[in-house]
């Protein structure tokens, strides 16, 4: 009978729950990103009367995008609504990710190399909060009426209300996230939601 009970042990361990913990959460995240980018677009560039868009030099464009890719309209209350509760759902994503977190880390029977991936997870995660909550009010600061940031180690998708929003305003955004965070260039997302 002990035999058995030690190859239970063996096969179901913390590392595995901690994985499996972890990769849920994932694929909560994900299913939620799904949810609220399924149907936005972008609006890339101006054109002209004749149907053809202008440029200038060192213009920022949206490639391989169609026009209107990734812009949401809304009606003011709407988008309101909207900001609030992806707030929510991102303050209940991170509180779980938390709680996620500080179970394992007191479950009681993690070796200390455990305890250092945890504490290394944590650390990362409210690095994630702090710089997320300043590139939003570094946003609002520079007009924005409200911001949306997250942020992962290879992405940032920036979620904006605005009333319509230039090449300009769009190389603002990709420069401040830049100067907070390191991410490629190509892994920024901007969304706007009118």
């Amino acid at each position: 009978m002990k035999i058995f009970k030690k190859r239970l042990n063996l096969i179901i361990g913390k590392k595995q729950i901690a994985a499996a913990g972890l990769a849920l959460l994932l694929g909560a995240a994900l299913y939620v990103n799904y949810l609220y980018s399924g149907a936005q677009k972008v609006e890339t560039a101006d054109s002209t009367a004749d149907g053809t868009e202008t440029a200038t030099y060192g213009e920022i464009r949206f490639v391989g995008a169609e026009t209107s890719d990734k812009t949401v309209s809304l009606g003011s209350e709407e988008s309101d609504e909207y900001f609030a509760q992806a707030r929510l759902d991102k303050q209940k994503s991170r509180d779980e990710s938390i709680e996620v977190l500080q179970s394992f880390y007191y479950g009681g029977d993690s070796t200390s190399d455990e305890l250092a991936v945890i504490s290394e997870d944590v650390r990362e995660v409210s690095s994630n909060i702090e710089r997320e909550t300043k590139i939003e009010n570094l946003l609002k600061a520079q007009g924005f009426s409200d911001a949306l940031c997250y942020i992962t180690d290879t992405t940032a998708n920036v979620v904006v209300k605005t009333a319509g929003l230039d090449n300009a305003q769009a190389a603002q955004i990709k420069s401040t996230l830049l100067g907070e965070i390191a991410v490629p260039a190509e892994n920024i997302t901007i969304v706007e939601i009118k």
